[in-house]
C-alpha cells in the first residue's frame, strides 16, 4: 500500500507528499507486529511509496561518481559512500531532497510515534550519520549497535529508519540487513534491500545489525539506502514549570 500522494504543480512539476491518514492506518496495522518482532522491535513495510515513485527516486539516486561522496574503507565498513549532508545534499536531485524532508515531517513523525509507542520523537535535520548511503561491490557493514546520543543536541537515539531504492536486486548479490540476537550467537532476521522497502528499528546497545558479507552485485550497481534517525529529549530537573503564553496587561 502506497502512502504517497502525487501532485502536479505547473511551477515545480510532479511532487509528492506523505499522506497522514494513510500513514496512520499503516501504523495501526503494523504496531503489534513491530512490538513482538525478533530479535528486537522492528517492522518491514513493502510498497511504501508505490512502484512509480520509488522507481523514479531510484533513477535519480547518485551513482558512485555522481556526487561528492565520502568513501569509507575500514575493517568495520568498506566501499561505503555517504556524508553528502556535509554540503547540505548539494547536487542531489530535488526529489530525493524532498523525500528527506518528508521523513522529518509531522505526518511521518506521527506515523513513527503511533507505530512504536515512543512519544516526543525529534527528527535530525542535519542527518548526522544518516542521509544517502551507497555500498559498492565488495563493500560491507560489520555487525554493530548504533551510537546512542546526539551530542550536539543532548538527545537520546530511539529509532532508525531505512528506505531502500534497489530495483531488480537479486538475492545472489547479498546485502541483506541482518538482525542478530543480543548475545551475538545467531542471525534471527534477514531483510533484503529491495526497491520501495521501509524498515523501522528500535535503538538499543544490544541491537546488533549490519550487512557483514561482501556485496557481490555487478560493478555498475550498488546498495542504495536512505537513512533517518530519530531521538527523544530528557527533561532537565532545572527546567522551569511549563506554562501557556503570558500576556502583557493592556496599555492605558
Amino acid at each position: 500500500m502506497s502512502v504517497a500522494t502525487l501532485e502536479e504543480n505547473p511551477l515545480l512539476g510532479p511532487s509528492f507528499f506523505l499522506s497522514r491518514q494513510a500513514l496512520r492506518a499503516l501504523a495501526l496495522a503494523q504496531r503489534d507486529g513491530y512490538r513482538v518482532a525478533r530479535p528486537h522491535p522492528h517492522v518491514v513495510i513493502d510498497d511504501f511509496l508505490g512502484e512509480r515513485l520509488a522507481s523514479g527516486l531510484a533513477g535519480v539516486f547518485p551513482g558512485a561518481t555522481g556526487a561528492n561522496w565520502k568513501r569509507r574503507d575500514h575493517q568495520e565498513q568498506a566501499a561505503r559512500l555517504g556524508q553528502l549532508q556535509r554540503n547540505a545534499f548539494e547536487g542531489v536531485h530535488g526529489a530525493l531532497r524532498h523525500l528527506l524532508s518528508e521523513f522529518s515531517s509531522m505526518s511521518f513523525i506521527d506515523f513513527l510515534e503511533t507505530l512504536t509507542g515512543v512519544q516526543g520523537l525529534i527528527a535530525d535535520p542535519h542527518f548526522r550519520g544518516a542521509g544517502l548511503h551507497l555500498t559498492l561491490r565488495g563493500g560491507h557493514l560489520a555487525l554493530h549497535a548504533d551510537f546512542n546520543r546526539d551530542r550536539f543536541r543532548a538527545l537520546s537515539r530511539r529509532l532508525t529508519v531505512l528506505y531502500y531504492l534497489n530495483p531488480g536486486w537479486e538475492a545472489a548479490w547479498g546485502g541483506d540487513l541482518e538482525l542478530w540476537s543480543a548475545d551475538l550467537s545467531r542471525c534471527e532476521t534477514r531483510i533484503a534491500p529491495i526497491l520501495d522497502r521501509l524498515v523501522v528499528m528500535a535503538h538499543g546497545d544490544d541491537h546488533w545489525h549490519g550487512h557483514p558479507a561482501a556485496l557481490e552485485c555487478p560493478e555498475d550497481r550498488g546498495r542504495a539506502a536512505v537513512a533517518a534517525y530519530f531521538y527523544t529529549a530528557q527533561e532537565s530537573p532545572d527546567a522551569p514549570e511549563a506554562h501557556s503564553a503570558i500576556w502583557a496587561p493592556p496599555r492605558k
